[in-house]
């Protein structure tokens, strides 16, 4: 049965200690499970509500340094006394930043860093890889029993350790809680922004422990869909090589980060770390303001429906198998934003084929895929293709076994001694299918590519993507008459 398609529940009975699920409807089921079960609780929900202090901490007491603020949300979040970064240089310790609102200063906290953190402090020990962080209880100047931690923060040669004193003595004093602390701080040396900072804390938690809190997740989810509406798309040239007949042949819609203008690697990062929910969302996304962007952008470039050149975007395997997914593409066709023709999925092979479906594991993913692919094709006369080839999951065999119109390869490729073979071999593995044989694009062509564009026409490209023909922008244009004269001069010289 397609996957598309919502299959039909096994109506066999079902033991369960005194339950027995005999021909139920899901609702009843749905009943049953809500009276006898409760979810297992995680044990990072116990950390939430830190998590949110340090967050409102970081907010509401901003330094000129965002080192100083972060070292000064732990200190408020946590309560403790001090919070400092110790730095390793020339094989001496010494402070190189503090927390500003403490009890007490680092150097003036003589006896602990001097006889209880510096003496064992060594490569060996706090940088283990078998465990993240140490600690050890003192008495404070009252007599009161107090914990430090120090959480290793950058390997050898320049280490640098973070040490919390004063912190009261606790049960949730864990591992989780220098994961926690250590992310927020690191994050705060990359992100201004608050939303990144705590979703940096919570990818963190998820890369570590695999799974998290349901109220975190949903939180996490929050962050990612705001963050995804913030992005805007840029359109990047492919170019036709042929010296007579140099032209752009269509464009690939790429995500922007419209402060910086570069690609959002924290959102594709965040995506594969959560699984489909968060990739089927960011596609669904991209998807529809590509296409609609485009439509706009072409208006005053493509004026004839024989102008309009193809567009390419972006998708994950696993998205290409959600009803969701297809449905967004069958509501752009219909709603003629872009016409079928003109539309071209690009699968990453960064990321390997759905392995699983309803729960089962699959016999043969690719076949499966492959099945997939063909109702885009047969229902909806869309175009595939096969992005990043050479890198990640790529194969043989998932090139061979998809047939796609377009095969994309890395310009990792073009850095490998024997890159005009690859290309040769490619092209003879997607040429196989004479009567409508894949084009055949290299990506990455720019002033540093390590091979020609003469040599590339030579080896048998026809099609090239890069820095060179143009950089990623907000519109579709034509080729200037200057730019149109180097690439030509490069192709014939």
């Amino acid at each position: 049965m397609n996957q598309l398609q919502h299959s039909q529940q096994p109506t066999s009975k079902q033991y369960l200690g005194n339950i027995k699920l005999d021909f139920l409807d899901e609702s009843e089921k749905v009943s049953i499970f809500n009276q006898q079960a409760k979810y297992l609780h995680s044990h990072l929900e116990y950390y939430e509500d830190f998590i949110d202090k340090l967050i409102v901490k970081f907010k509401s007491n901003p330094h000129s340094s965002a080192s100083i603020t972060a070292l000064n949300a732990i200190v408020a979040a946590s309560g403790a006394s001090n919070c400092f970064i110790l730095q390793n240089h020339q094989s001496t310790w010494g402070v190189k930043s503090q927390s500003d609102y403490t009890e007490i200063k680092a150097e003036d906290c003589e006896d602990v860093v001097i006889h209880s953190i510096l003496p064992i402090i060594n490569d060996e020990y706090i940088f283990n890889p078998a465990q993240f962080g140490i600690y050890s209880r003192y008495n404070d100047n009252q007599g009161a029993s107090k914990v430090f931690i120090a959480l290793p923060i950058k390997t050898v040669p320049k280490a640098e350790i973070m040490v919390v004193c004063g912190l009261v003595v606790s049960e949730y004093l864990t591992e989780v809680f220098g994961k926690i602390i250590s992310s927020f701080y690191q994050a705060s040396l990359l992100y201004k922004e608050v939303e990144l900072l705590e979703a940096s804390i919570l990818d963190s938690l998820k890369f570590h422990y695999g799974f998290v809190s349901s109220s975190l997740y949903h939180k996490r989810f929050d962050l990612f869909s705001q963050r995804l509406k913030q992005m805007v798309m840029y359109f990047e040239p492919v170019l036709h090589i042929e010296p007579e007949d140099l032209f752009i042949s269509g464009w690939e819609a790429l995500a922007r980060n419209p402060i910086n203008h570069t690609a959002p690697s924290d959102l594709f990062t965040a995506a594969e770390l959560w699984g489909s929910n968060f990739t089927v969302t960011l596609d669904k996304y991209f998807l529809d303001v590509a296409c609609e962007r485009y439509r706009h952008a072409r208006e005053s470039v493509q004026r004839r429906a024989g102008d309009v050149v193809p567009l390419s975007v972006n998708v994950y395997p696993e998205s290409l198998m959600r009803m969701e997914y297809f449905e967004t593409v069958r509501k752009i066709i219909k709603d003629k934003v872009i016409s079928p023709r003109n539309l071209v999925l690009e699968i990453s092979e960064k990321t390997d084929l759905p392995q699983f479906a309803d729960g089962i594991r699959l016999k043969n993913p690719l076949q499966n895929f492959k099945k997939q692919l063909l109702e885009y094709v047969s229902k909806l006369k869309i175009r595939f293709a096969i992005d990043d080839f050479g890198v990640g999951y790529a194969s043989v065999s998932r090139l061979a076994g998809l047939n796609p119109s377009h095969v994309k390869i890395d310009r990792e490729l073009l850095y490998n001694h024997s890159s005009d073979i690859i290309i040769r071999f490619v092209h003879d593995l997607v040429g196989a299918n004479n009567l409508n044989p894949a084009k055949v694009i290299v990506e990455g062509i720019d002033e540093k590519t390590p091979i020609s564009l003469r040599s590339l026409r030579e080896v048998g490209v026809s099609y090239i993507q890069g820095h060179l023909v143009g950089k990623p922008q907000p519109e579709v244009y034509r080729l200037s008459q200057d730019k149109y004269d180097d690439l030509r001069k490069r192709l014939l010289h």
